[in-house]
């Protein structure tokens, strides 16, 4: 493996060196190029385990499948890039103990790190040490900048201006955008300003507080509301921001708040990667922040956050209304004042949270850190994540940070908050294969719910309790809780909870052997859904009574069943039923005696589960694997996929596990 350490002081080069370098070597490495920020110079850098996380969804790891520690990710990491060549550019390390896990270790792959340390532990088999631009080429950036007529017509003010800015790249390019957008100005002019503020950038100085000078200059000529938006933009704990962030945290409408952006990326005191995306070098982040400290004072940094997240969880909100029509939960949230982005269909916040879930959830604690009062709407927050959180099963990335604002809610004595906050960390656990840990957090949320009257959550966690009971095989508890979710659910007019109990509770009514009522619960929870128009209810509900109708001899028509839902829950991408309707398909041949179509199918389900890293769905795919191998005669495979079926079952459902174990003891 081949690393090349790029060194510099910040605002030299090093990362447009970089991905200059990367863009060129693309057609060298097939299988792609893998990038990481890893903030070293900030006061919140990367963290190794958070960073393999985002490398191994690159790769098609889902979350359920990514590991929790650091060594585990790393190993699991380097295997998947194993026979791959790729390049990976780890921008911006704080030291080698960061850079360490995250190398691929294959002979094929290529690493290029850049820093402001010298890394002297890493084994590289390169290393550069970018300086300033020589005098001459720091003339010639500046004119591709301000054009080169300007600069020929004052060759003298020109390099002076150079010197001044110390040959940095970035300061050379923000006092470059300065002149651009000022072409009545003289060089001489401009340079008397730069001048006027403090001391020069000087590169035997070494020190980056120097460029400060080309910084306050472009800054203090921003207007009014130029200004504040720079100042409060860097606030957030995110790498970028799009309008609507921006807008939202200066309290502005949206046509404004591009304007201002576009005229400060004008001003190279902004970078725009995407349309309508902008972000900030690590010295103009920090530089605007600390203008904030003094302009804006904690108070107003604090009023954005809470603006920003009130924008969240509008947006939310509106994805959670498409997601899950007739739901009561969105008229229960804190009121907003920004209107959101609007989801006109099911799936979409599923595709845009995605990409931004990470800075969400972040910004959530920020937020609450920033302002403890503001408990209460983060919390709101979280909760209206619930439709697109089942549909990514992002979960894991939402465990410490629900944590940490559950702590907060608990301290300042809000039960509201924290039986909604205890939901979803509750569930989540549950997702994640945390039952013992989940049914403790489920029973204070419950009370919570109950304390505070939110009946309507209430709903919720007496659904993931019984979900819950019956992942531990005690099926009977889950059908009393199920019960107490259909009536709480009627109670309190939430229908949408009512009914999904209900279509939960006819499964489990199925695995009791109670056919006939958990068809009749099956049917009308049916009906409800599609009357609503409720693409996750009817999906689900599809699936739980295909198993019904396979399991009560009629697999032909449960196969008609399960490949509508499967159709549907794929279009609005509920992953997770449209798995689960699948493996049922491969179940219903098994059923049939059609063995080679049940091999068949379920290997797929099995092998699509295993990259999705959903392990029960493979679990369950593995099972009907090797039942239908041994009906087949084939012992050997059929073993292989039981032994790993029960494996994968034996963390998330034990009884389950018994039961292919027994079947592994027929063999």
């Amino acid at each position: 493996m081949v690393v090349s350490a790029v060194g510099g002081i910040g605002g030299v080069g090093k990362t447009t060196l970089a991905l200059h370098a990367a863009h060129r070597l693309r057609a060298h490495f097939r299988d792609g190029q893998l990038y990481a920020n890893l903030r070293g110079v900030r006061e919140d850098p990367a963290r190794p385990e958070a960073v393999l996380a985002a490398f191994l969804r690159a790769l098609g790891v889902a979350d359920a499948a990514i590991p929790e520690g650091v060594e585990e990710r790393a190993g699991l990491y380097r295997s998947r890039v194993a026979d791959k060549r790729m390049l990976l550019v780890l921008d911006d390390a704080r030291d080698v103990r960061q850079i360490e896990p995250l190398l691929p270790g294959s002979s094929a792959c290529a690493v290029v790190v850049t820093s402001r340390n010298t890394l002297a532990g890493l084994p590289a088999a390169l290393r550069l040490r970018l300086d300033v631009l020589p005098a001459q080429d720091a003339v010639r950036l500046l004119g591709r900048i301000a054009g080169r007529e300007r600069i020929e017509a004052e060759p003298a003010e020109a390099a002076a201006l150079a010197a001044l800015c110390g040959g940095l790249p970035l300061a050379l390019r923000i006092a470059g955008s300065r002149l651009a957008t000022r072409p009545g100005w003289s060089l001489a002019a401009f340079r008397r300003l730069l001048e006027g503020r403090r001391a020069p950038f000087s590169a035997e100085a070494g020190g980056e507080d120097g460029v400060e000078a080309c910084f306050r200059l472009s800054y203090e000529l921003l207007d009014a509301a130029e200004a504040r938006l720079f100042r409060l933009l860097a606030l957030p704990e995110q790498e970028d921001a799009d309008v609507a962030d921006a807008a939202a945290l200066a309290a502005i409408d949206q046509a404004h708040a591009e304007d201002l952006l576009e005229r400060m990326t004008e001003l190279g005191l902004l970078e725009s990667p995407a349309p309508q995306r902008y972000r900030f070098h690590d010295l103009l982040r920090a530089f605007a922040r600390a203008r904030s400290a003094e302009e804006d004072g904690p108070e107003g940094g604090a009023e954005a956050l809470v603006r920003l997240v009130d924008h969240h969880l509008a947006s939310a909100r509106n994805a959670y209304a498409v997601e899950r029509p007739g739901h009561p939960v969105p008229g229960m949230l804190h009121p907003t004042r920004s209107p959101g982005i609007r989801m006109p269909a099911p799936g979409e916040a599923h595709r845009a949270f995605a990409s931004r879930h990470q800075s969400v959830l972040a910004v959530a604690v920020q937020t609450v850190r920033a302002d403890p009062s503001a408990v209460d709407l983060v919390s709101d927050l979280i909760l209206a994540l619930d439709p697109v959180l089942d549909g990514t099963f992002l979960w894991a990335a939402l465990i410490e940070p629900a944590r940490n604002i559950l702590r907060a809610a608990r301290g300042r004595g809000r039960r509201r908050a924290a039986g909604r906050l205890g939901y979803m960390l509750g569930g989540g656990l549950y997702q994640l294969g945390h039952a013992d840990e989940a049914e403790s957090v489920l029973a204070a949320a419950a009370a919570d719910a109950q304390t505070s009257g939110d009946e309507a959550v209430l709903t919720e966690i007496r659904t993931c309790q019984a979900l819950v009971w019956y992942a531990r095989g005690d099926l009977e508890r889950a059908l009393e809780l199920y019960g107490q979710a259909v009536a709480v659910g009627e109670r309190c007019g939430s229908g949408w909870g009512a009914e999904n109990a209900r279509a939960c509770s006819a499964h489990t009514l199925s695995s009791l052997g109670r056919l006939a009522e958990a068809d009749a619960a099956a049917r009308k929870s049916l009906a409800s859904a599609r009357a609503d128009g409720d693409a996750y209810r009817l999906s689900y509900t599809l699936y739980v009574l295909g198993g019904i109708l396979r399991q009560s001899g009629r697999p032909e028509e449960a196969i008609a069943c399960l490949r509508e839902g499967a159709s549907l829950s794929g279009a609005a991408g509920y992953a997770t039923i449209e798995l689960f309707s699948r493996w049922e398909v491969s179940y219903c041949h098994l059923a049939a005696g059609r063995h080679r179509e049940a091999v068949e199918s379920g290997e797929r389900v099995a092998e699509v589960s295993r990259e999705k890293g959903w392990a029960l769905a493979e679990a369950r795919a593995l099972q009907v694997v090797g039942t239908a191998l041994a009906e087949l005669g084939d012992r050997k495979r059929a073993r292989e996929r039981l032994e790993r079926s029960a494996d994968l079952f034996d963390r998330l459902r034990p009884a389950e596990a018994a039961q292919v174990r027994e079947l592994l003891a027929g063999l």
